[in-house]
């Protein structure tokens, strides 16, 4: 009888571990790899240095997803072009009511806050085209009051010796204009 007991205990022992091994994966969170300052610049359509004008979440047209759309008034145009005084931000979470998404590794924005954006043109999840932030979160600085740009909400796996996490603003910004 002894020999039954102990055999189950292994049993559900080995089972538990088999379950946990397979869980751990999915319970982990999410690694990103750095992404250098210059990596950024060439993969960016427009470089922006502005004041978050407000935010808006609503879910997308196929309602499967709540984004928000931040509005951005720019000060400066750091790379690239445009004729826009403001530019909508699009990132997927938000809330919506009673329902919210909250997503790892978003480039989430506050009203108010200063903020250095790497974008890139792409699809609105409403209609027409929205901007995004390169490399998620790694494509937004938030601009404090000291002058020094900060990268926030960034967890990386590995690559993090390549980024600028806290640098003076005017350092970065010569950083981002030196590359072809």
């Amino acid at each position: 009888m002894h020999f039954l007991k102990m055999h189950k205990d292994k049993a559900f022992a080995s089972l538990l571990g088999l379950l946990l091994g397979c869980l751990l994966p999915v319970l982990s969170p999410a690694h990103m790899v750095g992404v250098s300052t210059e990596e950024l610049a060439r993969g960016s359509d427009l470089v922006v240095e502005g004041t978050v004008e407000g935010t808006t979440s609503q879910w997308s047209n196929d309602g499967t997803t709540i984004y928000t759309s931040a509005t951005v008034v720019i000060q400066r145009v750091i790379r690239g072009k445009t004729e826009q005084n403001r530019v909508v931000v699009e990132y997927e979470g938000g809330e919506v009511g009673r329902d919210g998404l909250k997503v790892s590794d978003v480039a989430e924005m506050a009203k108010g806050e200063k903020v250095l954006l790497f974008l890139t043109r792409g699809r609105s999840r409403k209609d027409g085209f929205a901007f995004h932030t390169v490399g998620k979160a790694q494509g937004k600085y938030t601009v404090g009051d000291d002058g020094i740009a900060r990268k926030k909400g960034v967890s990386l796996g590995r690559g993090r010796e390549v980024i600028d996490a806290e640098i003076p603003v005017d350092v970065l910004i010569e950083k981002i204009q030196s590359v072809q």
